[in-house]
């Protein structure tokens, strides 16, 4: 009796399992095929930088999207909108869950121009990377001074650009990064410019100072910092540049915050009258009058 129930039991034990792994097996089953995922991306007509995400995957329930925009995978439908403000190739990236597991599918979209709608004059000044000014050339007009009111006084001519005591001016290099850093390049010479007619500062270039085109390694140490270096900028309420660092300046060096300086100072900011991709136009504005320095960019 004792063996026939013991029998029974491991026949009723081995029964269930039996059972069980079939349940098993039969829920593995139903739960059907794992996702595939694959999507589309097609610019939307009449709207710039803009374009529509179809999910074309399937067996999937829930769709995560990466639109390269920074803030990684976000849960959304299987359609969905992008928009890229800046030229560029984005990384896009879908993530799809099903009942049987996940799957990933990746695109890249390549924008051929920044929405101008949203170009700031950060993005403008740096070409939204990293952009190279130089003094107006070829013609004349770059360096302009006049009274308050806007009647010139005098402005360089197109000769001035190749003369020998402004070529050391006129190659001079002014970039700016959209990290904020700013460089100024004086390509290793410098001009002595005047003022009243005498050059200014007097001893820039050390006795017998001319008004003229100097290495920059001829310059006296206490003007050096007006040559060559790395600075930064800031934008100021959209209508204004600044430039900060020993030295930092634009144009003309004797421009300065408040007037004509004969030091270095820690930093210079500039009223921005124009600002475009292909011109920038900014001016220092006194009681007595006023500079005006336009850029184009380096070729």
């Amino acid at each position: 009796m004792k063996k026939q129930t013991n029998n029974s039991f491991l026949l009723s034990g081995a029964l269930l399992g039996l059972l069980g792994i079939a349940a098993c097996k039969y829920e593995t089953r139903d739960l059907g095929p794992a996702p595939d995922a694959s999507f589309t991306v097609t610019p939307i007509s009449g709207m710039t930088n803009r374009y529509l995400l179809t999910s074309t995957s399937t067996n999937a329930f829930r769709y995560d999207w990466d639109k390269a925009n920074g803030q990684g995978y976000r849960t959304g439908g299987a359609t969905d909108t992008l928009y890229f403000p800046d030229r560029g190739t984005y990384n896009v990236r879908l993530l799809v869950y099903g009942h049987s597991g996940v799957d990933s599918s990746s695109q890249q979209v390549v924008v051929a121009a920044d929405d101008p709608a949203a170009m700031t004059p950060q993005k403008i000044l740096t070409g939204n990377s990293s952009k190279t000014w130089i003094l107006q050339q070829p013609g004349g007009g770059a360096l302009w001074v006049g009274d308050p009111g806007g009647g010139q006084w005098w402005s360089n001519g197109a000769g001035d650009v190749n003369a020998p005591d402004r070529t050391c001016l006129f190659n001079d290099e002014y970039t700016f990064s959209m990290n904020g850093n700013f460089v100024f390049n004086d390509k290793g010479d410098m001009r002595v410019d005047d003022e009243g007619g005498q050059p200014f500062p007097a001893d820039m270039a050390g006795p017998g100072t001319a008004i003229a085109c100097y290495a920059s390694t001829a310059i006296q140490p206490q003007y050096r910092p007006w040559g060559s270096g790395n600075f930064t900028y800031q934008i100021i309420g959209n209508n204004q540049l600044k430039v900060n660092g020993l030295g930092a300046h634009l144009g003309l060096y004797k421009a300065g915050q408040n007037g004509t300086i004969s030091a270095p100072e820690s930093s210079n900011t500039y009223e921005i009258m124009e600002l475009t991709p292909t011109k920038l136009v900014v001016r220092k504005l006194y009681g007595w009058g006023q500079w005006r320095f336009t850029f184009v960019p380096k070729p």
